[in-house]
C-alpha cells in the first residue's frame, strides 16, 4: 500500500512538471516580413525569430508539417535545427511558395518550433497574401466604405468623421485618396490599404463658426491612382443653431475714478436678443454713469443696470461704465474744510437777542422788552467781556432793571444816534450763560416794520487779543406778532 502511494506521488509530480514545462516553454517566437504579397510560384520570404528566455543554452528544431499546396524551405537548410544561447535571439530565413492553384486570399502558414532539451513546442502563423495573375497587384481594387459622423454639429467646434474601409481583395493599395464633400464640409486625405486589410480613418474637422443652421448631405468618394472606385452619397449632416453672449472687460483706474469698457459679442450663428445686466448697488449707482445709457431693474432682491440688445452673429456692442467718486469726495472735503474753518473762526461767545412787545397804542408799538442770552461755548474761561447794544433814537431805556439780570455798566444818551447800553463781565466761566434784559419805551407809537440792531460783544480770546461777535437782528412787524426774533 505504501509503495502504491509513493508511485502515485511521483507520477503526480512528473505530470505537474510537464504541465509547467508546456505552460512556460522557455522561449518565444516572432517573425519579420521580407515579402508577403505573391502569386502562384512566387516565393514569400520571412525571418523567423527565436528568443531563448531560459537560463541555459538550447537547440530548437523547426518544422512545417504536411502542406502539399505550399513549398516551405529553411535558408540554408542546415538551419532547420539551430542552437540559441541563453537570453539570446536568433533569426532564421524561411521561404514559402504556393505551388497549387488557390483563390486569391490571405493565407496563414503554420511554423512549429520544438526545444530539443525541454521538449516544449511553440507555433506561429506566417501571413501571406496570394494574388491572382502573373504579377502581384494586378487584381482590380475593391474597397467598401462607410462614414460615421456626429448627429448634430456645432459650428466652430472640432468633431470627428470616421471612414471605415475594407479591402475586399489581396491587392496592396499604396495610395487611396479619400474625398469628403458637401456644402459645409470639404476634406481630402490619402491613406493606404494592405491586402484584405480593414482600417478606420479618423478625420478631425471644424465648420466656420458663422455657418447658419443647415441640413446638409455629405458625399464620400474613393480614388485609387486617380480613378474613382467607390462613391457613397446622401450622408446626413445637421448643422445646429447656437448662440451665446460672451463678454470681455478692460478697466482703467485713476484717482477716485474707474472707467470700464465691457465688450459683448454674439458667439453664435443666429441672431440673439438679450438683456445685458450689470449688478450695481444703490450707492454705487449714484456715482456711476454708462454709455449708452442703461435703465435700472430689480431681480431677486438685487439691483442692476440693464441694456436691451439685438446682436447678429459675431456682432459686438460696447458699454462704458464710469464710476466717479470725485464729486462726492470733493463735496465731503469741502464740507470738512468749512467745518474746520467754522470751528477755527467761530466766536467763542454766542449772543441771541429777542424782543417782546409789552405795550401798544393806537395800533403802534410803545413798549418793548429786550432779552439777550450770552453764552460761553468753550471749555475755558473768557475774560474782559463787554456787551454793547444800541437803542433807536425814538425810544428811551427805562432804568427799571429786573432782579437777577445783569445791570448795565454804562448808558450813553444821544439824540441823533440813539442810546447806547454797555455791560461788562470780568470773567465768563466755561459754558456759563448770562441773561441780560432791559426795557425801552417809544416816545411815539411805532407803526409798521421796526428793527433792533445786533448787539456787539467784545472779549479777550485765548491768544490775549480782542475778538468781536454779534447777535442777531430783531425785526418787529406789528402787534399781532408779539414775539419776533431773527
Amino acid at each position: 500500500m505504501g509503495i502504491f502511494k509513493s508511485s502515485f506521488l511521483i507520477f503526480g509530480v512528473l505530470l505537474l512538471s510537464l504541465s509547467l514545462a508546456y505552460a512556460n516553454p522557455g522561449f518565444s517566437l516572432d517573425y519579420e516580413t521580407i515579402k508577403d504579397n505573391v502569386v502562384v510560384n512566387e516565393a514569400a520570404e520571412f525571418y523567423l525569430i527565436i528568443n531563448n528566455d531560459e537560463s541555459f543554452d538550447d537547440s530548437y528544431r523547426i518544422s512545417f508539417g504536411i502542406n502539399p499546396k505550399w513549398s516551405m524551405q529553411i535558408l540554408p537548410p542546415k538551419d532547420s535545427t539551430v542552437t540559441v544561447t541563453k537570453g539570446a535571439t536568433r533569426k532564421i530565413k524561411i521561404s514559402a511558395m504556393p505551388v497549387s492553384e488557390m483563390p486569391p486570399s490571405l493565407y496563414r502558414i503554420p511554423v512549429k518550433v520544438k526545444s530539443t532539451r525541454t521538449g516544449a513546442l511553440e507555433e506561429i502563423n506566417l501571413h501571406i497574401y496570394l494574388n491572382s495573375g502573373e504579377k502581384a497587384g494586378t487584381y482590380p481594387p475593391t474597397v467598401t466604405a462607410d462614414v460615421e459622423i456626429p448627429e448634430n454639429i456645432k459650428p466652430g467646434e472640432s468633431f470627428q468623421i470616421k471612414v471605415n474601409l475594407k479591402n475586399r481583395n489581396p491587392l496592396n493599395i499604396s495610395e487611396l485618396n479619400i474625398r469628403l464633400s458637401s456644402i459645409v464640409i470639404n476634406k481630402e486625405t490619402v491613406t493606404s490599404l494592405k491586402p484584405l486589410e480593414e482600417k478606420t480613418i479618423v478625420i478631425t474637422y471644424s465648420i466656420d463658426p458663422l455657418q447658419p443652421p443647415k441640413e446638409d448631405t455629405l458625399k464620400l468618394e474613393l480614388y485609387v491612382y486617380g480613378e474613382k472606385i467607390r462613391s457613397v452619397e446622401d450622408i446626413p449632416v445637421n448643422v445646429v443653431s447656437y448662440s451665446e453672449i460672451k463678454y470681455s472687460s478692460f478697466e482703467e483706474r485713476s484717482f477716485l475714478k474707474t472707467e470700464q469698457k465691457i465688450t459683448y459679442t454674439n458667439d453664435g450663428n443666429i441672431k440673439r436678443q438679450e438683456t445685458l445686466k450689470i449688478e450695481m448697488g444703490f450707492f454705487k449707482d449714484l456715482v456711476t454713469s454708462t454709455n449708452p445709457k442703461m435703465y435700472v431693474i430689480k431681480e431677486n432682491g438685487k439691483r442692476y443696470r440693464a441694456l436691451d440688445v439685438d446682436l447678429k452673429p459675431a456682432e459686438k456692442t460696447e458699454v462704458m461704465v464710469i464710476t466717479n467718486f470725485r464729486p462726492p469726495a470733493f463735496v465731503i472735503a469741502f464740507a470738512f474744510v468749512l467745518l474746520v474753518l467754522y470751528y477755527l473762526l467761530r466766536g467763542d461767545i454766542i449772543v441771541k437777542k429777542q424782543a417782546v412787545v409789552l405795550g401798544t397804542k393806537e395800533g403802534g408799538i410803545t413798549e418793548i422788552k429786550v432779552i439777550m442770552n450770552v453764552r460761553n461755548r468753550t471749555g475755558r474761561q473768557i475774560k474782559n467781556v463787554s456787551i454793547i447794544d444800541g437803542v433807536p433814537n425814538i425810544a428811551d431805556i427805562e432804568n427799571d432793571f429786573q432782579i437777577g439780570t445783569l445791570k448795565p455798566t454804562k448808558i450813553i444818551m444821544h439824540d441823533k444816534k440813539g442810546n447806547m447800553v454797555k455791560w461788562n463781565v470780568d470773567v465768563l466761566d466755561a459754558f456759563e450763560e448770562r441773561l441780560i434784559t432791559y426795557k425801552i419805551k417809544s416816545r411815539l407809537s411805532i407803526l409798521g416794520p421796526f428793527s433792533l440792531r445786533p448787539a456787539i460783544v467784545k472779549y479777550e480770546n485765548k491768544n490775549g487779543k480782542i475778538s468781536i461777535t454779534r447777535s442777531n437782528r430783531v425785526d418787529l412787524v406789528d402787534e399781532k406778532n408779539q414775539k419776533l426774533y431773527k
